[in-house]
C-alpha cells in the first residue's frame, strides 16, 4: 500500500485537483481562479479543463500543477457515446488525437466542453507515464464505470474517491465502493477527493486533499499524487494515524464515528450518541462529547488493505489511504 503519511517528514498542503476555468467550461479565468483558491486557503491548484492544457503562473504561496481532465473508451458501455475519464497531473502537452473511437468524441460550443478518448484507460495511462505524469480515474460513480473495466485496466494511482460537484448535483460523488471492490481485489490504489469546480459561488471548496509534501514545488506534488501520502476530506481533519499493537490509533477533529474499513467485511468502529457502538476504545473526547482520539481494533493484523473513515457530526467525511 503506502507509507503512513502521518509519519513521514514534510509539510501538509490543501490542494484543488479537479477543477475547470473558462479555458474549458469553469466561469472563472485561469489566474481568476487560482486567485480564488489561494483566498480560500488552498495551497495547490491543478486545473484541469477538458482536453486543454491550461497554465497559470504560481504565487508565493500557490502551487500550480498542469493537469488535464481526459477520456478513454469503455470496453463495455452501458449506453452509446459513454466514455470514462481521468485526471492527469504533472504533464506538458496532450495528444492531438490520442486514438480512440471517434464516434465518442464531441464537442459541446455552448458550454464549451470537448470529450476526445483514449482507445483505452491503460492507453492513457501509457502517454502519461512516458513524461513522469500521474492518473487518477475521474468520478467512477457519476460516469457509471464498470469495476470490471477499471480492473483490466494498469497503472493508474487511484480514484477520484470523492467529487463534491457530483454529490451536490446529482448525489453521485461517492465512489468509495468502487474503491473498496478494486482494493479488495488486491490492487494498490490510492485516493483523492475534489470540488470539480465550474461555478465557484456553489462549488469551489467543497472537497479537498491533503498532500503531504517534501517541499513547496509541483515536482512534490506529483511525487504525494504517485506514492499515495495523502488524505483527502470534504469537513474533517485527521491529525494522525499509528498503526499499535492490536489495534490502529487516531486523532481527528471532534468525529461522531471513525471505522478502520478492511476487505471483505471484517472493519472495526467507535461511534459515539445514539446506538454508539465501539469496537474499540475511546481515548479522548471533545467538550461536545465528540471523539478526538481512539483506538480500533484490528485484533489479527492480517488484512489484505487497512483504511480510515472519519465521519464528523454534520455527516461529511474525511478518508486516508490504504495502509
Amino acid at each position: 500500500m503506502t507509507a503512513n503519511p502521518f509519519h513521514a517528514e514534510g509539510q501538509w498542503v490543501r490542494a484543488a485537483l479537479h477543477t475547470h476555468s473558462t479555458v474549458s467550461d469553469g466561469t472563472l479565468q485561469p489566474h481568476r481562479l487560482a486567485a480564488a483558491y489561494e483566498e480560500a486557503g488552498f495551497d495547490v491548484v491543478a486545473i484541469t479543463d477538458h482536453w486543454r492544457l491550461t497554465e497559470v503562473e504560481p504565487t508565493d504561496r500557490l502551487i500550480t500543477v498542469p493537469a488535464a481532465e481526459l477520456g478513454f473508451d469503455l470496453a463495455h458501455p452501458n449506453h452509446a457515446q459513454q466514455s470514462g475519464e481521468f485526471l492527469v497531473y504533472g504533464i506538458d502537452h496532450l495528444p492531438e488525437d490520442p486514438g480512440g473511437d471517434r464516434a465518442n468524441w464531441m464537442f459541446n460550443s455552448e458550454e464549451n466542453w470537448e470529450v476526445r478518448t483514449f482507445a483505452s484507460l491503460t492507453a492513457g495511462v501509457q502517454w502519461a507515464d512516458a513524461m513522469g505524469a500521474v492518473v487518477y480515474v475521474a468520478h467512477p460513480y457519476w460516469n457509471g464505470l464498470s469495476v470490471e473495466d477499471l480492473h483490466a485496466a494498469e497503472g493508474f494511482a487511484g480514484l477520484e474517491v470523492f467529487n463534491g460537484s457530483a454529490q451536490l448535483e446529482c448525489g453521485r460523488g461517492d465512489s468509495s465502493p468502487w474503491w473498496d471492490a478494486l482494493l479488495g481485489r488486491g490492487r494498490p490504489m490510492f485516493g483523492i477527493a475534489t470540488d470539480d469546480q465550474h461555478y465557484p459561488l456553489f462549488e469551489l471548496g467543497l472537497a479537498w486533499t491533503m498532500l503531504k509534501v517534501r517541499d513547496r514545488t509541483p515536482a512534490s506534488v506529483v511525487e504525494a499524487l504517485r506514492t499515495g501520502a495523502a488524505y483527502f476530506s470534504h469537513g474533517p481533519t485527521i491529525h494522525e494515524v499509528t498503526v499499535v499493537d492490536g489495534g490502529v490509533e487516531v486523532a481527528c477533529s471532534p468525529a461522531r464515528n471513525i471505522v478502520l474499513h478492511r476487505d471483505v467485511e471484517y472493519g472495526t468502529s467507535v461511534s459515539v450518541g445514539r446506538g454508539g457502538r465501539r469496537q474499540g476504545r475511546v481515548l479522548a473526547l471533545s467538550e461536545t462529547g465528540l471523539i478526538t482520539r481512539a483506538l480500533l481494533d484490528d485484533p489479527d493484523g492480517a488484512a489484505m488493505y487497512r483504511r480510515i473513515t472519519v465521519t464528523d457530526a454534520t455527516g461529511a467525511r474525511a478518508w486516508t489511504n490504504p495502509f
